[in-house]
């Protein structure tokens, strides 16, 4: 029964995520918007939210195993100007 309903659940989704269409009067004006010589940087300023939260996350999931090198690369450094 689970199965099946997970089947019925991608289905859904699936059927969902039909691509969109725009009216006969819209289109052209949605086609040529996105074949515009714009669009590139129009979408690289759309992803560069989400690429700055992949970033931070990373860095985050990471930062337990930086931290010690980073700790006492900067321990020794001190150290070594002192002495």
């Amino acid at each position: 029964m689970r199965a099946l309903l997970m089947w019925v659940l991608a289905a859904l989704l699936l059927l969902a995520a039909m691509p969109g269409s725009a009216c006969p009067v819209c289109r052209p004006r949605v086609e040529a918007a996105i074949h515009a010589p714009g669009y590139a940087a129009n979408v690289a300023l759309l992803l560069l939210p989400a690429l700055l939260l992949l970033a931070l996350g990373l860095g985050l999931f990471w930062l337990d195993s930086w931290w010690p090198r980073c700790t006492s690369a900067a321990g020794r450094v001190l150290r070594f100007r002192s002495a």
